[in-house]
């Protein structure tokens, strides 16, 4: 498990980016799909705790 201390900022462009990624590249590989949308998953929960922005993965 690493842990990555992000800004706000940082989680917010960090989530956006793998969005796009998805939305602009389409990808068709199931397993790749399924691990962003459960990193972005990961973003969106940190977020709505209200702590200070964190990433374990």
């Amino acid at each position: 498990m690493n842990t990555i201390r992000l800004t706000d900022t940082e989680l917010r462009m960090a989530r956006n980016a793998l969005q796009a990624y998805l939305q602009v590249f389409g990808h068709d590989e199931a397993d790749v799909v399924r691990e962003i949308k459960s990193v972005i998953a990961k973003f969106r929960d940190v977020e709505t705790e209200g702590e200070e922005p964190r990433f374990i993965a």
